[in-house]
């Protein structure tokens, strides 16, 4: 998330009971997508006190030659997105004559769907459907496997 390169602060432990703890200003918890209740993994070593999102968040580097493999499967698939605004609902339909890539592409878009209504601040695809993954839809196509 954030193409942040570094960034510094000095910040003042604050105490509740118990616990010391430090606020996170509210332009890194934007860059990083976190929000009340998110966890974060503490991990002390080598003299330093490190705090990283839980949530995968590193951007993966693909090659030249990967992107325009994915590019060229992609290509064959064609998508239908209809939406229904009386019952605030989007249908997406797709179609491929490689099979195996529409499924990829179906799978993909589905494991990243969490972090997709994060970034808009809506709840995780688990709390918003009655349906898991690999489970079947109301129409019963598969949602993933």
């Amino acid at each position: 998330m954030g193409d942040v390169g570094k960034l510094a602060m000095d910040k003042r432990l604050m105490k509740s009971g118990n616990s010391l703890y430090v606020c996170i200003p509210n332009e890194v918890a934007e860059m990083w997508n976190l929000q009340k209740g998110d966890e974060v993994h503490i991990e002390v070593a080598e003299g330093a006190l490190k705090i990283e999102p839980k949530r995968p968040s590193a951007v993966q580097t693909i090659s030249e030659e990967q992107l325009e493999a994915f590019g060229r499967a992609m290509r064959g698939i064609e998508a239908k997105v209809t939406m229904d605004a009386e019952r605030c609902a989007l249908e997406l339909e797709f179609r491929g004559e490689d099979q195996e890539s529409v499924k990829a592409l179906v799978r993909n878009l589905w494991r990243n769907l969490p972090v997709l209504l994060a970034m808009l601040g809506v709840r995780t695809a688990e709390e918003l459907s009655p349906t898991k993954p690999g489970t079947h839809g109301a129409g019963g196509e598969v949602l993933s496997e």
